[in-house]
């Protein structure tokens, strides 16, 4: 059964998804239960998998993370299926139409399969999860204009301010998030100075950023900058907060800062002259922003119920071929001993072992011609499972040689 436990954005708190975001972290803890793909991103935490192991997974992220998963959205089957293509579609977004959510997927997906926690039911699943974004993508206008979390965050700014021109802003970290927010700073003129860790990668960002001053230092000056500028970006995937009421200064001038990490960059904070807007306080924007795409959702959404029907017809279809060729080889294998068994107890003689095994094999194939047909035609019906099921049990079909269903994205 394919099932996803959700905590996002819309049931789940900054503080509560921040506890969860360690999750990909556990995947020995997870792989005992069946296919599993942990997603983990700022707006979303998702398990993906497949198994019928409900109970034992929820457990294990309470005894993992001290979240008590009763909040979480879980979807089985069908449900599951659509969830996941919406999800890769951006339709489920904080942020319709955002174009990083595919992207993420993509890393869990290989995370996943290097850690040998999917087999064929969960690529099959990302394959067509993929192929659902990329259809929406091309045939709507719903990322027409590209826009995340990191925009919006910059577009709150611009709202608050007014024009952005002439500030200077600081942004803490180098990652995706950060790439993002300093492109849309450059749009509006606004020079950096990048924090990070590694200095070496917020040199190789800065090398990105050619229509503004862009100043680097190491996260060791982070207290010194915080306090000098109004602005103030960060989205590090640190697991602790790294700004806190012991290294801020009280200015006279108002502060806007923009938490955009999970688990949260900066504390609760006293200071009453620093407003902080964290991922969930920028969803006005994004409630505008489903409002404007109404049209190109309506259109998208279509397109993944069409893929959810697709899907689910491919994987009724999709043992049936290998199922028969299995059968045939079967067949095969067993009319050739009974055959050379024939010739060496002189039943019949070498030279006709040809014609005789000619005859078996058309034999054969009249005899598996009805079970092929009537497969094909129940290829689509609820029935196909329990067939193709029997067939299994009956002739003792190795599952093993039917796993056909390589991802072809695994490797990207």
């Amino acid at each position: 059964m394919y099932l996803v436990i959700s905590f996002n954005y819309k049931n789940s708190d900054v503080t509560t998804r921040g506890k969860l975001s360690v999750l990909p972290n556990f995947y020995d803890e997870f792989k005992q239960y069946g296919e599993i793909i942990i997603v983990a991103t700022c707006n979303r935490i998702e398990i993906v998998a497949f198994t019928e192991l409900i109970n034992p997974i929820l457990t294990k992220i309470e005894q993992l993370t001290g979240v008590n998963p009763e909040n979480a959205f879980i979807y089985k089957g069908k449900e599951a299926i659509k969830h996941v293509f919406k999800v890769l579609s951006s339709l489920d977004s904080m942020v319709v139409g955002e174009t990083q959510i595919t992207g993420q997927y993509k890393e869990a997906f290989m995370k996943a399969y290097e850690e040998g926690a999917i087999k064929k039911n969960l690529s099959r699943l990302m394959h067509f999860g993929f192929k659902t974004a990329k259809r929406v993508r091309n045939e709507t206008d719903i990322s027409s204009k590209p826009v995340s979390v990191a925009s919006i965050a910059v577009r709150k700014a611009k709202e608050v301010l007014g024009d952005l021109g002439g500030y200077s802003a600081v942004v803490v970290g180098a990652g995706d998030t950060s790439r993002i927010v300093c492109k849309h700073l450059e749009k509006h003129g606004v020079n950096i100075i990048l924090l990070n860790r590694t200095y070496e990668n917020a040199l190789a960002l800065k090398e990105e950023i050619t229509e503004v001053n862009v100043d680097v230092h190491t996260i060791d000056k982070l207290e010194k900058f915080i306090n000098q500028y109004r602005l103030l970006f960060t989205a590090t995937s640190s697991q602790k907060p790294i700004i806190h009421d012991g290294i801020i200064e009280e200015k006279e001038f108002k502060r806007h800062w923009f938490d955009l990490a999970i688990p949260s960059d900066i504390c609760e904070l006293e200071s009453k002259n620093i407003d902080v807007y964290r991922v969930d306080d920028l969803k006005d924007i994004s409630d505008e922003n489903m409002k404007q795409r109404a049209e190109e959702i309506a259109k998208a959404e279509k397109i993944v119920e069409e893929m959810v029907e697709e899907y689910l017809k491919f994987i009724q279809t999709s043992e049936i071929n290998p199922i028969l060729k299995e059968l045939r080889a079967k067949a095969e294998e067993i009319s050739q001993e009974v055959i050379k068994n024939a010739v060496k107890k002189k039943y019949i003689k070498p030279e006709d072992e040809k014609a005789v095994a000619k005859i078996v094999h058309t034999a054969f194939k009249r005899f598996l011609h009805n079970p092929t047909i009537t497969l094909k035609q129940n290829a689509n019906e609820p029935q196909i499972d329990i067939l193709l099921s029997s067939i299994k049990k009956l002739f003792k079909i190795d599952e093993n040689l039917l796993d056909i269903n390589k991802c072809e994205y695994h490797n990207k």
